[in-house]
């Protein structure tokens, strides 16, 4: 009896301490685990004509905390008409190791899209490249993901305009002509599968800082961006030109290699607006034309251009395409337009840019 007493004090003294060590292995995982962002997005039930969403990395998310404070109580966006941003954070759903808030609400008819402050799992996710990604059949990124929850969550807002700004961190450390290829071909996904009916811009990296510099080729994306969507890219590199170094060297801002004063960040997102805003005008005020219907089968020729509404000031959705591809015609309107049918778009082409048969092509 005494053998097996020892014996089973011996398992039960070996059995504490193994237990012991695996406590204090899970108490140390526990420590250093990375935890997650919740970001809650709502509606506040107001009817929006407009409704905006930024998608990047921490560029929008110091965008948001400026937007944020240059509110007033009921959100209204200071200087700029028809813009709401109800934004707070607190600790309810997710913490910082420190302890600092890491939970995000949004409601109005402005959002941002980003994945919080933790560094770890939430920087890894918001700085890769495939937070964009679509391939057109519904395999999307996790950043597509959420710019489709916030629409299914405010059905109270007409239209939508997206600015992209992700790949902040991608053009600093992809080395590669084919990253910009990668972007161009994701965002023609959201505008043709994603997101056929919203405005979506495409915004320049600002890639003049120290933080690029280990990068021949840093403006790969936005080269790409600005030849494949000439009307959708919008070009700020004169206006982070003028506030470098300046502006990261307010000591009452940010001051490192990459990100801006809030007063930059206010200064660019109050143009943006302003720019949208007033290309939504012109969209709104062009004058309607009758359309008569017709059936035909016509080809693209080297004057093709496809727009979104029957005008020459209208917005392009395709510039440059090969010539000779079928066009299903629905349409003539009385100012020379034809109108097609892209599947899930309507758009229209002025006549020059169609010819009756492929044959034409080769005889031009």
């Amino acid at each position: 009896m005494k053998g097996l007493e020892m014996i089973w004090k011996r398992k039960r003294k070996k059995g504490l301490k193994m237990f012991t060590v695996c406590l204090s292995l899970c108490l140390a995982l526990l420590q250093v685990q990375t935890v997650c962002a919740m970001t809650v997005y709502m509606s506040d039930g107001e009817a929006y004509e407009e409704g905006y969403i930024f998608v990047g990395e921490s560029h929008v998310g110091l965008l948001a905390r400026a937007i944020g404070d240059w509110t007033n109580a009921e959100g209204d966006v200071s200087g700029l008409s028809g813009v709401r941003f109800l934004y707070q954070e607190d600790g309810s759903m997710s913490v910082l190791e420190n302890g600092k808030p890491n939970t995000m609400y949004m409601k109005g008819n402005l959002f941002f899209v980003f994945e919080g402050w933790s560094g770890g799992n939430d920087l890894a996710v918001q700085t890769n490249k495939t937070y964009i990604y679509s391939d057109g059949q519904g395999n999307r990124g996790r950043g597509v993901e959420r710019v489709h929850e916030i629409m299914d969550m405010n059905p109270n807002i007409r239209h939508w305009n997206i600015v992209c700004y992700q790949g902040t961190a991608a053009s600093a450390l992809e080395n590669g002509a084919n990253l910009g290829k990668y972007y161009v071909d994701s965002y023609r996904n959201w505008i043709e599968y994603e997101f056929p009916e919203a405005d979506i811009y495409f915004l320049s990296h600002s890639t003049m800082t120290k933080y690029y510099r280990s990068n021949k080729e840093k403006n790969s994306i936005n080269n790409a961006l600005a030849a494949a969507f000439p009307e959708r890219y919008l070009d700020y590199m004169n206006f982070f030109q003028e506030r470098y170094p300046q502006g990261m060297a307010d000591p009452l801002e940010r001051s490192d290699t990459l990100h801006w004063s809030n007063e930059t960040y206010i200064g660019l997102f109050t143009d943006i607006i302003q720019r949208i805003q007033q290309n939504r005008e012109s969209h709104n005020n062009i004058v309607e034309v009758a359309v008569t219907d017709a059936e035909a089968v016509l080809y693209t020729n080297d004057n093709t251009i496809i727009y979104s509404v029957p005008d020459w000031n209208g917005e392009v959705l395709f510039a440059e395409l090969e010539t000779g591809l079928p066009i299903h015609v629905t349409g003539v309107t009385d100012n020379g337009f034809f109108r097609i049918d892209l599947g899930e778009i309507t758009a229209y082409i002025h006549g020059v840019g169609l010819s009756e048969a492929w044959e034409e092509q080769m005889a031009n």
